[in-house]
């Protein structure tokens, strides 16, 4: 049973030095300026994009389209 526990004790000990080393990475590519300026166009053309797809033009087109589709069908 002794060396169960070590074996656990060992894992686990390991493991959060793992954990430390991969948090120490996300933290120095999250607080690069090239990742940040990434990061916030991404965000912003992903704001465009939601504008874009529940604007009452699109709304409407979908509509369109959708109608357009449902008299093919019956045809």
């Amino acid at each position: 049973m002794a060396g169960t526990t070590d074996k656990v004790v060992g894992a686990l000990k390991g493991g959060g030095a793992r954990v430390k080393h991969a948090a120490a990475k996300v933290h120095e590519m999250a607080t690069d300026p090239s990742v940040q300026e990434k990061a916030r166009k991404l965000a912003e053309n992903g704001a465009k994009l939601y504008r874009a797809a529940n604007s009452p033009e699109a709304k409407r087109a979908y509509r369109q389209a959708s109608e357009f589709m449902k008299k093919t069908r019956s045809k």
